[in-house]
């Protein structure tokens, strides 16, 4: 018995020396780029599909990297790939927003066609992206987005 226990604890203490540790995500933002936005990706390389865009200010989690490429994740857990030329681990506005996309208990704000939750969902917005505002209907104001797009999100997410 004895000598088995020892054969346990033994491969117990070889496999915490074997077993790959798990990385720890680092905290990276989206830069501002030209087009206005940067595509997530299903892989690391511009052949692969496009899963979604995200914009500058955004706040995502780097957790990988193959060659030029960051394994990002998003606030709502969506994960891909990015270019790791457009992420940066400090960020600085490159244009003046008019507010910012704040923390929501879901980790993505709705953007949609008309000032309301009854309105289209258009797409997600992510903590820290940039807006820029356009007006006001009650507690919703209409936005555009570096790209151009344009809706409405609930004031209370935005500062």
């Amino acid at each position: 018995m004895t000598r088995r226990f020892f054969l346990i604890l033994s491969l117990m203490f070889a496999a915490a020396f074997i077993t790959p540790a798990t990385a720890q995500a680092e905290t990276l933002f989206v830069v501002d780029t030209n087009d206005g936005y940067l595509n997530l990706r299903i892989g690391p390389s511009t052949n692969d599909r496009i899963i979604t865009r995200i914009y500058g200010g955004t706040q995502v989690d780097g957790v990988g990297q193959s060659g030029a490429w960051r394994r990002i994740v998003l606030p709502d857990g969506t994960s891909g790939w990015a270019s790791g030329n457009y992420l940066t681990r400090n960020y600085m506005r490159q244009r003046p927003y008019d507010s910012i996309v704040g923390p929501t208990n879901d980790g993505y704000l709705n953007l949609r066609t008309g000032p309301g939750t009854n309105y289209k969902i258009i797409q997600r917005l992510y903590y820290g992206q940039g807006l820029f505002e356009i007006g006001y209907s009650g507690s919703w104001a209409q936005v555009t987005l570096a790209d151009g797009t344009r809706g409405w999100v609930s004031v209370n997410y935005i500062y």
